[in-house]
């Protein structure tokens, strides 16, 4: 079969499409894979043909506004003055990118389109062709609604009664998103009917939607209608062309594994990432607290002057090698590193950032993975310190990662997401 995949978002977003395309195309499937310009080299790595999506959508989220409203600087004023003018500032980019994403829908003909939920022009693609098209969320809470939690974008739990609603909401919102900036290329979709009200019943009643996310740490819950499923945790080898720098096997030579602390805020970007980095190091170097700290996409820095000598700094490197190899994560709660961490066994300390990461950090917390973090705004040295220390002294965390270790290792099953896919 034909496929394209389509995703917009950071490398947490891209992951998962990644991964089902490794699996496609190992399969024998003809695969192309859209995403912002800057992953080139992943769908590379990965063997798959590549569509570029328009560059500046992740310019945008790298610049100081973006990097303001991630980090919560400011009130709640403040913050909504900062989201007002990311959104002005992506509408642009958004057009460009809806057209871009209809021009490949239209003239690329592919027999099956796996997206994004953000990625709106494919909705009504699949209005069209609802047998061929699927929604795939690596978060939960998105579409489907839930008492028990809000929708992903409000971070705080409203109640059973506001929490179901909620997703009603933003829903609508979002139905009517899709009904506007899809209007322009209604002629592409005949006999599609691209009012907002057809669209967002589409979305909760008739489309197709896979959530690759561990039913261990999010099960399934029995009200949702058939067509939404949760498939499990899926992750492509990102190790196939890489090799550990010397420097990093040197040092966890130095160190036994129930040691190490690593440390990373993935894809996340802060207003104050030099202080950030400032305070961690400074409880690493209080408690002699052996730590590998990922720079990745600059949400901390490399401060190596600053650094004590049990503390390495790392600018890219595979979750699924370093992991097993450590004692513990400390991370920003994206739903790939949080999975990857349990399903290695490891514990983890959630520094939340922005939507899904927030829930992930209660839900940490509740089945008993970790500590409860605070929220990166008010990570300092004194709220830092007993997070750490907790999370490396209290034995149940890691006894409870094992447990749910080997829940994990019976859940993805890579036929069972191929039948999903190709039927």
């Amino acid at each position: 079969m034909k496929f394209l995949l389509l995703s917009i978002g950071t490398r947490g977003d891209a992951e998962p499409f990644l991964a089902i395309g490794d699996l496609l195309h190992r399969s024998g499937h003809e695969v192309t894979i859209a995403l912002p310009a800057q992953f080139r080299p992943l769908a590379e790595d990965a063997g798959l043909d590549f569509a570029p999506l328009d560059e500046r959508f992740l310019e945008i989220l790298d610049g100081q506004t973006a990097r303001d409203f991630m980090g919560q600087k400011g009130s709640w004023p403040n913050r909504l003055f900062q989201l007002a003018r990311l959104a002005r500032t992506s509408l642009s980019v958004q057009k460009d990118m809806i057209r871009e994403q209809r021009d490949l829908l239209v003239h690329f003909a592919p027999d099956r389109v796996v997206f994004h939920p953000k990625c709106l022009v494919a909705r009504v693609w699949g209005m069209q062709f609802p047998e061929r098209a699927i929604c795939l969320s690596p978060v939960p809470n998105i579409l489907h609604p839930v008492r028990s939690y809000p929708h992903i974008g409000i971070t705080t739990p409203l109640g059973k009664w506001a929490n179901w609603k909620s997703f009603t909401v933003v829903n609508r919102i979002t139905a009517r998103m899709v009904a506007k900036y899809v209007k322009p290329y209604a002629a592409d979709f005949p006999g599609t009917d691209v009012s907002s009200n057809t669209i967002y019943h589409h979305m909760l009643e008739r489309e197709r939607t896979l959530y690759l996310i561990s039913p261990t740490l999010y099960p399934r819950p029995e009200h949702w209608p058939g067509h939404a499923k949760v498939m499990g945790y899926f992750e492509r080898n990102k190790t196939r062309n890489w090799s550990p720098p010397a420097e990093l096997t040197d040092y966890l030579a130095r160190y036994k594994a129930e040691q190490i602390t690593f440390i990373t805020f993935g894809s996340m970007v802060n207003a104050a990432p030099e202080a950030t980095t400032q305070a961690i190091l400074s409880v690493l170097r209080k408690y002699r607290v052996p730590a590998i700290i990922n720079t990745s996409s600059g949400g901390l820095q490399r401060l190596e002057r600053e650094a004590p000598d049990h503390v390495l700094f790392v600018s890219d490197i595979p979750y699924e090698w370093v992991f097993p190899k450590v004692h513990s994560v400390v991370h920003h709660g994206g739903s790939g590193t949080l999975h990857t961490a349990t399903k290695h066994g490891r514990p983890s300390l959630i520094i939340p950032h922005i939507v899904d990461q927030f829930f992930w950090n209660r839900q940490v917390a509740s089945l008993g993975l970790g500590p409860l973090g605070v929220k990166v705004k008010q990570l300092t040295a004194k709220s830092f310190s007993p997070l750490l220390l907790d999370l490396r002294t209290t034995v149940s965390y890691a006894e409870t990662a094992r447990k749910l270790s080997a829940r994990m290792a019976h859940e993805a099953d890579p036929k069972e997401l191929l039948a999903e896919l190709t039927k």
